[in-house]
């Protein structure tokens, strides 16, 4: 009996990225078998950055282990730092303004991400990430990005000639776009608003994924795949910890909880649709058998819907709060210097009692934090072992 083909799907999350190398690190060191029947890859901010790494070599156990071995030799002062020039820029268009003449909006962030530009474009081997369509050992590689004139998403995606997608429809659907995927691609969809600067692709500008569509799930069913392996890295609410609630517990805090909202998770409530929809699928099989199933999936197409079908996923997810290990990771971490943004994350993405970092969490792209996650995320795997052994 033939395999079944799996999507693999990579949340975003800044830095904390580092949590979806350790579950893959896990796969590719107890079940490298899913690695090989990986057919379609979807990812979006960090994962679509982990994502196009992995499968521009190809997708194997070799390059999960190269792309750990880059989480654990990064510098956040090498990667991240205030842009100072950006910020003047900001700040001067807007006093133009307020004085009644005209100024152009810079396209700027607040942080400089030369270091991670630079990553993104030396690392992942981008003639490499065609051949691996073209050769058939991927069927597909695509990457959710914000387009900021519209708010609306757009899916950069890179597939077979073979497939035929059956793309969602709705007001919330991602808009599909086939491209020739290169580096604009993960930078778009990896710029946290605000933060990191825009990007530009063929006229429009580009913002991060996970404004709107931090898991892409839909898509990577979309492109045929028979089972799914999520990856995302926010905590389930009963592990996150809060900050003293008797007092303002200041604006790193307040800064933490716009991040999260900004990367609002929704892949609980994809997965709860998702297991509807195969319990309806289950049920109608076992009540009017294989042939009546396919009745109803034909009559549910003639209606201009989808021909729904059993997906098998596993879902992993952190078992810790990411935002107290970045805490603690900063509190022990020395300062390089007095601008050093180490110093910068202590000083304006924790809270006042030092006890979440949830902000840091995204923006601590530290070798010896990523080594953490790492670690975290190869824990969670072996724990879903048998969730993950059933696809």
């Amino acid at each position: 009996m033939k395999k079944q083909s799996i999507g693999l799907v990579l949340s975003g999350g800044g830095a904390r990225g580092a949590y979806e190398v350790g579950v893959l690190t896990y796969i590719a060191a107890r079940l490298p078998e899913l690695i090989e029947r990986v057919r379609v890859i979807t990812g979006t901010s960090v994962g679509a950055v982990n994502g196009a790494f992995l499968a521009s070599r190809g997708f194997t156990v070799a390059s999960v282990r190269d792309l750990a071995d880059l989480w654990r030799t990064l510098k956040v002062d090498e990667l991240v730092a205030l842009d100072r020039g950006g910020i003047r820029a900001l700040l001067a268009a807007g006093g133009m303004r307020l004085i009644g003449r005209e100024a152009q909006s810079p396209p700027v962030g607040v942080l400089r991400v030369d270091g991670i530009a630079k990553l993104v474009g030396e690392h992942a081997d981008w003639r490499g990430l065609r051949r691996v369509v073209r050769s058939g050992r991927l069927d597909a590689v695509g990457f959710a990005a914000t387009d900021i004139a519209t708010g609306h998403t757009r899916f950069f995606v890179d597939h077979s000639d073979a497939l035929t997608p059956r793309w969602p429809h709705g007001e919330d659907a991602p808009m599909p776009q086939r491209a020739a995927l290169g580096p604009a691609h993960v930078l778009a969809s990896a710029a946290i608003p605000i933060l990191f600067p825009p990007v530009a692709i063929e006229g429009r500008w580009f913002m991060d994924g996970g404004v709107r569509y931090n898991t892409p799930l839909a898509p990577a069913l979309s492109l045929g795949v028979d089972a799914l392996l999520i990856v995302s890295v926010r905590a389930a609410s009963e592990v996150q910890q809060s900050a003293p609630a008797d007092e303002f517990s200041g604006l790193g805090q307040v800064i933490g909880k716009v991040l999260d909202s900004v990367f609002l998770d929704r892949v609980a409530f994809d997965l709860d649709r998702l297991s509807r929809i195969n319990d309806v699928v289950s049920a109608a099989e076992g009540v009017f058998g294989p042939e009546g199933l396919e009745r109803l999936r034909a009559e549910l197409v003639r209606r201009g819907r989808p021909s729904y079908r059993f997906v098998p996923f596993a879902h992993v997810r952190p078992g810790r709060d990411l935002g107290a290990m970045a805490s603690a990771h900063l509190a022990a971490m020395k300062a390089t210097g007095p601008f050093s943004f180490a110093r910068i994350l202590k000083a304006l993405f924790q809270d006042d009692r030092q006890t979440t970092g949830d902000a840091a969490s995204f923006l601590l792209f530290d070798a010896g934090y990523a080594a953490e996650l790492i670690d975290a995320g190869y824990r969670d795997a072996a724990l879903a072992h048998a969730q993950l052994a059933a696809l």
